[in-house]
């Protein structure tokens, strides 16, 4: 007796969440916009004002993902004795950079927190200093996101749609 075929079925394939396709836009927009001749050619050399092409420290510029300036979005900053306004820099999906903050602040902590009164959009945010930098106008912190979650996603994409217009 001859064997019947096997019925196979397959899945309608589902729509990728809304999320994911905003994110995968920005990083499409962000890497055409890198090809640009105006951006250097060569990413491990740079050229001084001579003309000269010098290598870069390998330390000079880690980052691995695109950022978005803020401007004018304040937040407050605590690491759990000092609770401090300060302004965000810029933000990317895994790192944001905060400027304006007191000497005194996270000299032992090694997290803080991140939260906003006046912007509902902006999710409260656990963040681990990676470097600072101290100047006449405060210390500059870059920090790694320990909890990004959907909302923190949905407020980069939000900043980085507004800072495009």
């Amino acid at each position: 007796m001859p064997s019947r075929p096997e019925k196979t079925t397959t899945r309608p394939a589902t729509p990728e969440p809304l999320l994911r396709r905003l994110l995968r836009e920005l990083q499409q927009r962000w890497l055409a916009a890198a090809d640009s001749p105006a951006v250097r050619t060569d990413p491990d050399r740079e050229t001084t004002e001579t003309g000269q092409s010098t290598p870069v420290p390998a330390a000079a510029d880690n980052r691995r993902q695109p950022r978005v300036p803020l401007k004018n979005t304040s937040v407050h900053v605590t690491d759990g004795c000092l609770c401090t306004p300060a302004l965000i820099d810029n933000i990317s999906p895994s790192g944001i950079c905060l400027c304006n903050l007191p000497e005194q602040l996270y000299r032992s902590a090694s997290q803080l927190t991140v939260f906003s009164n006046d912007n509902p959009g902006l999710p409260v945010l656990h963040i681990e200093p990676r470097w600072q930098r101290t100047d006449w106008g405060g210390k500059t912190i870059g920090a790694v996101i320990l909890n990004g979650s959907d909302s923190w996603r949905l407020f980069f994409v939000h900043a980085a749609s507004q800072a495009e217009t």
